[in-house]
């Protein structure tokens, strides 16, 4: 007889034509227990595909029966056909679907087994056994949770998730077939995209256990999901809030960004594979059309188009970020707009539609040898008096040095420098006060008498790197007093 049955139930696996729309599949079946072959009611029976269907989903009824009806599918399209029910293996299964088919499947779902003592049983638990039937319900109870994160429906992800609860009295005990509980499911807070859970009402199975799913809208998000009784009495009994996150869709034009710690980088005519990832690194901001980070795991590529080795893609994380580190590699660019030294990096990545989205950044490699120009050719710092002293910084091309350069002025004895003796330049491509032009101040501090004697001070330019360019400017300091 078992033999005949399966014989049976591969027959009904067999996909058949019928006549139908040509641009239209219908898919039907049932769900049912492997041993006793008996239809299980509110299954939960999803599709997932890399297309719109994906997501689309129904229950089986009483009978175990379940049906999608009229899905668009204008080619040879995979499918992959998910069934699950609380207390039972999950099963999927794969079908080609073709224009105008009508497709046969069924599932025979596995009960689950469980070597640990189940929820209110007793069994394991030493002098605390409690026998009896179950008295009211008491407790919800989540068991779990086949994925605590999902994506934006129809960006080719898994866009639901299934929650299994038990349900149990004041002892512990979980209720049985001769006390059924209705209990319901509700989204207590989310993304208000669409998100749904199905269904919405669930009685208990034999063991106290239900399950239902949550599926996803067209907004990202977290959702907070919830199991409630409304017991006889008036007094209603809830779950602890179950939480998914709802990760972002496709790319959206709006919100790709491309950004980098600095723009102005030593790295004109000089190799530094050694170059650090906090400075040397070229970061996308990737939303989708809502503002929502996208999935994670988007591509992003990465491409230097006249200078430097960029490292050529990266996947989006969580937060929607994608980042690869860039390298001088002894070029010394030419030929763009903004001149010598300067050099694009571009992104790119595709929208929903499959269209190219680009964006680009701006770097400039400067030189990590410094020019350092006095205005003056001497300083002449009176007694008990002071003098100023201008001087200039650029890179070898006219440049500001790099950014994260620091500018040190040091002086003979005797004298106090003041005004511009201590800078850490910043992010810059065009030169001006405080960026390639400097003042000091020199002050004679000295209290000894004697004659006038020669003085210096010495400007000293470190770039990132440590390479340093030092450049003296030689003067007079009186130290006579009154």
């Amino acid at each position: 007889m078992k033999k005949l049955s399966s014989i049976c139930l591969l027959v009904l696996l067999l996909v058949s034509c019928q006549s139908a729309d040509d641009d239209s599949v219908t898919i039907q079946g049932t769900v049912q227990d492997n041993d006793t072959g008996v239809g299980l009611e509110n299954a939960a029976v999803i599709i997932s595909s890399s297309g719109d269907l994906n997501g689309t989903f129904t229950s089986s009824d009483s009978t175990g029966a379940y049906i999608f009806r009229d899905l668009n599918v204008s080619e040879a399209t995979d499918l992959g056909i998910r069934a699950s029910l609380s207390g039972y293996e999950t099963l999927t299964k794969n079908v080609t679907a073709l224009p105008g088919q009508l497709i046969n499947l069924n599932f025979n779902l596995v009960e689950e087994t469980d070597d640990t003592p189940d929820p209110g049983t007793g069994d394991g638990g030493g002098d605390d056994i409690v026998e009896g039937e179950p008295g009211v319900p008491a407790a919800i109870t989540l068991l779990n949770v086949s994925e605590e994160s999902i994506n934006i429906r129809q960006t080719g992800g898994i866009s639901s998730t299934t929650f299994s609860f038990v349900i149990q009295d004041s002892a512990g005990r979980a209720m049985d077939a001769s006390s059924p509980v209705t209990v319901n499911f509700r989204i207590i807070n989310g993304p208000d995209g669409g998100e749904a859970v199905v269904p919405t009402t669930v009685e208990t199975n034999d063991e106290g256990k239900v399950v239902t799913s949550l599926f996803s809208g067209d907004s990202a998000g977290v959702v907070r999901v919830e199991a409630y009784i409304n017991r006889e009495d008036g007094e209603t009994i809830s779950s602890k809030p179950v939480l998914v996150a709802i990760h972002g869709g496709f790319p959206s034009s709006d919100h790709f960004f491309v950004s980098t710690p600095n723009r102005n980088i030593e790295g004109y005519g000089y190799i530094y594979p050694e170059a650090p990832e906090n400075i040397y690194s070229i970061i996308a901001s990737v939303g989708d059309r809502f503002g929502n980070p996208v999935k994670q795991g988007t591509s992003v590529d990465f491409r230097s188009l006249n200078s430097g080795i960029v490292q050529g893609s990266a996947v989006t994380n969580d937060d929607g970020f994608a980042g690869v580190r860039y390298f001088p590699n002894g070029a010394t660019p030419s030929g763009h707009p903004n001149g010598i030294g300067f050099f694009d990096v571009q992104a790119h990545t595709v929208d929903e539609d499959n269209n190219s989205i680009n964006r680009t950044i701006t770097l400039l490699f400067t030189t990590r040898t410094a020019i350092i120009t006095f205005t003056d050719t001497d300083f002449d710092v009176p007694a008990n008096g002071s003098d100023n002293v201008a001087f200039t910084v650029t890179d070898l091309n006219g440049y500001p040095m790099a950014a994260g350069t620091t500018i040190s002025v040091s002086s003979t004895a005797g004298i106090e420098v003041a005004g511009d003796a201590s800078v850490k330049l910043g992010d810059y491509f065009t030169g001006g006060l405080g960026v390639t032009e400097f003042t000091i101040t020199l002050s004679d501090i000295d209290e000894t008498s004697s004659a006038t004697v020669a003085s210096s001070v010495t400007v000293t330019v470190t770039t990132p790197s440590g390479n340093q360019t030092t450049a003296t400017l030689s003067g007079t300091r009186a130290k006579i007093r009154k």
